[in-house]
């Protein structure tokens, strides 16, 4: 039902069938021929009415991949990345108060996790390591960084199989260390840190991992 002519462009071809959306040709050199213009291709329709409001798109045409804000389940047994509560030894919550009387921040969250469970990587990139963050040699002090699809995250208190390397959302990152041995009667965590020690909690809400 409607009939346009597109000028200032070079088609790839003159003649046939051409779908909506599909590629139809290349913008030509305008700044060659008016210096300082704002480039545009000129739009008519073949009665010369106004085109105008059929060029609204319906949607926008190339729309760009937005990355999943959401990570993967990381710990086996906890679907939803459910958050510690509190405990003697505090609480698992971003922003928690530290018992060091000094003021300080938790400034990661701690997703619950057994003793021995198994760890997936929450989204996919590269790892680094080793994280320690007790730098004290318990069993506990171990860890690994993973940077990628737009993140960078620290998990603490777990064993990977390997600290270099990429990795895919999802796979199988390591095992959770014995954090009952360290600390008896808590809640076993893996700590989970953003590397710019953001909040983390919105990425971690209802995990979709194995």
């Amino acid at each position: 039902g409607f009939c346009v002519k597109l000028i200032c462009i070079h088609p790839i071809r003159y003649h046939g069938y051409i779908q909506k959306g599909q590629q139809l040709g290349r913008m030509l050199p305008m700044q060659k021929v008016f210096p300082g213009i704002i480039s545009h291709i000129h739009v008519e329709n073949c009665d010369q009415s106004d085109p105008t409001q059929f060029l609204r798109p319906d949607v926008p045409p190339f729309p760009l991949p937005q990355p999943d804000s959401h990570w993967a389940t990381v710990c086996s047994g906890n679907p939803t990345n459910e958050i510690r509560g509190c405990d003697k030894y505090g609480c698992g919550f971003f922003g928690a108060p530290r018992r060091n009387g000094k003021g300080a921040k938790h400034e990661g969250v701690d997703v619950i996790c057994s003793d021995g469970a198994t760890v997936y990587a929450p989204f996919s990139g590269e790892l680094s390591g080793p994280i320690r963050f007790f730098h004290n040699g318990n069993a506990i002090d171990d860890g690994v960084q993973i940077r990628g699809s737009g993140f960078c995250v620290k998990l603490l208190c777990i064993h990977p199989l390997r600290y270099h390397g990429s990795i895919s959302k999802g796979q199988v990152l390591g095992r959770m260390l014995p954090m009952q041995r360290v600390f008896p009667g808590i809640i076993s965590h893996i700590h989970v840190e953003n590397c710019d020690r953001s909040d983390p909690t919105r990425n971690l809400e209802k995990g979709k991992g194995r």
